[in-house]
C-alpha cells in the first residue's frame, strides 16, 4: 500500500462530514442492505466498545507499541488501532495487525445490546477517517464475507 505524499487533503473541502470526526456512512457495499449510519471517529482503543475490544483481544492506540513480529512479547497486543469508527449499530476498525507479516485489516462489527457480531473483515484500510468512509462505501477493498459459524473469538 502506498500513501500519495504530493496530495494535499488538508486543503480540499470535506466530503460528507458534518462536523470534525463526525460521517455519514453507507454500509450497502458491505451488509447488501441500504444501511446509512452516523459514525463518530475514534481515536483511543479504549473508546472503542468493550465487546468489539473483547473480539479483537487486545489493541494498541495509534503510536503505542504492539507486536509487528511473530517473536511476541506476551505483554503486548498483536493490533495496533489505525483508524476507527463507532455508530449506534456498526463499529469500523482499521488496525495493524502483527504476526509473520505485518499487515492492515479493516473489521465491521454489528453492536446490538449485550453482544457483537463481526459482519466483515478486508485486507487493507482506511488511511484516515474521510478515507475510511469512501473504502467502507466503495467496498473497494479485497473482502472475505464471514461465513455463518460459531462464534470462536471472531
Amino acid at each position: 500500500m502506498g500513501i500519495c505524499l504530493a496530495c494535499n487533503y488538508r486543503n480540499a473541502p470535506p466530503k460528507n462530514l458534518t462536523e470534525e470526526g463526525t460521517a455519514t456512512i453507507n454500509l450497502s457495499a458491505v451488509t447488501n442492505s441500504s444501511q446509512t449510519q452516523v459514525f463518530n471517529e475514534v481515536k483511543q482503543a479504549s473508546r472503542l466498545p468493550s465487546a468489539v475490544l473483547d473480539k479483537l483481544g487486545g489493541i494498541a492506540d495509534p503510536g503505542q507499541p504492539f507486536n509487528t513480529t511473530c517473536a511476541v512479547d506476551s505483554k503486548l497486543p498483536m493490533r495496533q488501532l489505525f483508524v476507527a469508527a463507532v455508530s449506534e449499530n456498526y463499529c469500523i476498525v482499521s488496525c495493524w495487525q502483527g504476526g509473520i507479516i505485518l499487515s492492515m485489516e479493516t473489521r465491521i462489527f454489528e453492536l446490538s445490546p449485550g453482544r457483537v457480531k463481526r459482519i466483515w473483515v478486508s485486507a487493507g484500510g482506511g488511511l484516515d477517517f474521510r478515507d475510511l468512509k469512501e473504502t467502507v462505501e466503495l467496498g473497494r477493498m479485497r473482502f472475505q464475507r464471514v461465513p455463518v459459524t460459531p462464534d470462536f473469538r471472531q
